[in-house]
């Protein structure tokens, strides 16, 4: 039987495979709205799509699956998933793991000249209460609507369980600014919780004024066009 883990280092497991499904989330879907949305106005590279249909009806395809199973494991209700609720709760828990000992450990771990700024760094440190780890949970709560009501289906019908199914209808209906500000709003998640264990800020959710995916998108169109520039 494997040793039990301590909550602290569970947390910042589950915070690390949590950060990384939202990452696959964010970069699979931006990638695929780029392309789109570059074949739609750019000839030359709707011509490369054409071109070769079948690649890239399967790369784009995968791609697009990817997004949407990785965004339901982050909304996962089950016990054995790693999944947002996971991490919360763990946190509500284990409310110590933020305490102002606890941070001062870490810090002190992680950096050998803490000793020089950490009495003045540990000032402004927060120490979050039960409250703070609930409003995330109804801000996770809100985003699990959106969720449920427009994207479950997609992803349980079509990828999870590998229906021969048309998508062209499911994906049609998709709102792609929602689907963006749902994957944002993750991404500003972790960020508020990663925040809150490494630097003892207290978790604001801030509205979200940019999208995750402009680097993604630059990128995309950067490497679609070396594709049809000349050579």
């Amino acid at each position: 039987m494997p040793p039990a883990t301590d909550p602290e280092t569970e947390f910042e497991r589950e915070l690390q495979i949590f950060g990384d499904d939202v990452d696959v989330a964010i970069q699979c879907f931006y990638v695929w709205l780029t392309v789109h949305a570059a074949a739609r106005k750019n000839r030359k590279v709707y011509d490369l799509l054409n071109r070769d249909a079948g690649f890239w009806n399967l790369a784009i395809g995968s791609i697009q699956a990817n997004s949407l199973i990785a965004l339901g494991r982050l909304f996962d209700r089950s016990r054995d998933s790693h999944n947002v609720n996971r991490l919360l709760k763990l946190a509500e828990l284990n409310i110590t793991i933020f305490s102002k000992a606890a941070l001062r450990k870490r810090v002190e771990k992680r950096s050998p000249n803490a000793h020089q700024w950490i009495d003045d760094f540990m000032r402004n440190v927060y120490d979050p209460t039960t409250s703070d780890f609930k409003r995330l949970q109804s801000f996770v709560d809100a985003r699990r609507k959106v969720y449920a009501s427009c994207y479950k289906q997609l992803r349980d019908k079509v990828y999870a369980h590998k229906e021969r199914t048309d998508i062209s209808g499911f994906v049609a209906k998709t709102n792609t600014r929602e689907l963006g500000r749902l994957l944002s709003a993750m991404q500003h998640l972790y960020n508020v919780l990663w925040d809150l264990l490494q630097n003892g800020r207290k978790p604001r959710l801030r509205p979200l004024r940019h999208s995750a995916g402009h680097r993604i998108e630059r990128d995309t169109r950067k490497f679609l066009k070396s594709l049809v520039s000349p050579r």
